[in-house]
């Protein structure tokens, strides 16, 4: 078993001491704590490989005072505890409804137990001595946590570029190689080097725990347990900008039908996006440019948006005018470019060429 993934082993054995204390809450409402010894009871304890396979075999040293003390029909508290705890995982395999003994409490504590898994890992909880049981993977933690809470936790590793960063919230943002800015906290002893890497333009990679909404997106990161400088190859496409190339993104914008955003919003005319198209084409390849993000606005516009180390560079065109208007605001001061352009004036798109270039180029990381 991999060493980061033994805290799975405790985050397990927490999730059915969980719901032992439950059941026997229960059924012993008369009492008000819990019987001495009941936590030290349950020890579960990784003891052989299974022979011919690099399987662990993860076994429960029992102590017969507390089986016969809490002795029931089938078997002792905890082994129901672990029972429900199968069952549990299984109705999340399946959709199905969980054990009304499980409460959201308990299907909230799913959070810390799998958060270390792959998407192509998975565990079984299964009875002593079987293979048959339930397998529990990141599809099945999710749906359980989210029938608790509205987000669930998870490992995050990300690459990507510092672009701020602030000593009294301990914490910083970073813009990932899908053009996301994600705002991480970090332990104090991290900040240093985010702020060096602010400096440098230099690309980092962030671990730890990161908040993920119903859909998946990726919230913030809760608390980032590794910070450290990217290694050569990591995050290659932070920097080309958008990996959607331009003719999917205007793509996306010929298929929004009127009313896309309110009542008064018109569909995009495809002919004056074919031209938009040509025109953005015309720029990246003459200036070398990196791919923007192409948005729609309610008022008709078309917005394309580039990051570089000290930049932000908004360009918003007029389609109908055939005309742009674009913003450039550096990250680490209040100063701010503009620059209006009508582009059917002869020279207007190598004007707008030049403009983003300076902005965008190396020069502008000085």
């Amino acid at each position: 078993m991999p060493v980061e993934a033994l805290p799975e082993l405790a985050a397990y054995r927490d999730l059915v001491m969980a719901v032992a204390k439950g059941l026997f809450q229960a059924r012993n409402p008369e009492r008000q704590r819990l019987p001495k010894g009941f936590e030290s009871d349950l020890r579960l304890v990784m003891d052989r490989v299974e022979k011919g396979s690099a399987i662990p075999v993860v076994s429960r040293i029992a102590e017969p005072s507390m089986a016969q003390l809490f002795a029931t029909p089938s078997a002792d508290l905890f082994e129901e505890a672990r029972a429900l705890v199968e069952k549990t995982i299984s109705a999340g395999e399946k959709g199905d409804p969980v054990p009304s003994e499980i409460s959201k409490e308990i299907l909230a504590r799913f959070n810390a137990f799998g958060r270390t898994l792959r998407d192509d890992e998975s565990i079984l909880v299964a009875p002593p001595g079987s293979r048959d049981g339930a397998i529990y993977d990141q599809t099945v933690r999710r749906r359980l946590v989210l029938l608790a809470q509205s987000s669930y936790e998870k490992n995050v590793d990300l690459v990507g570029e510092v672009r701020a960063a602030d000593k009294d919230t301990e914490g910083f943002a970073v813009r990932t190689e899908d053009g996301r800015k994600v705002q991480v906290r970090t332990p104090p002893l991290f900040l240093p080097l985010a702020l060096n890497s602010l400096r440098e333009s230099a690309l980092v990679r962030v671990r730890g725990t990161g908040l993920f909404d119903a859909e998946d997106v990726l919230l913030r990161v809760v608390m980032a347990t590794d910070v450290s400088l990217a290694e050569e190859g990591q995050g290659a496409a932070a920097r080309p900008g958008c990996a959607t190339p331009i003719e999917a993104q205007i793509g996306a914008l010929k298929g929004l039908d009127a009313g896309w955003y309110d009542e008064s919003s018109k569909a995009y005319d495809p002919a004056q996006l074919d031209w938009l198209s040509k025109l953005l084409k015309n720029l990246l390849e003459g200036f070398q440019l990196p791919n923007p993000y192409l948005y729609p606005t309610p008022e008709g516009l078309a917005r394309a948006e580039w990051s570089s180390p000290t930049w932000e560079v908004v360009l918003n065109v007029d389609l109908d005018a055939k005309a742009a208007d674009v913003l450039a605001a550096r990250v680490d001061s209040e100063e701010v470019h503009e620059l209006p352009v009508s582009l059917g004036d002869v020279g207007a798109e190598t004007k707008l060429g030049r403009f983003l270039l300076d902005h965008m180029g190396q020069s502008s990381a000085a």
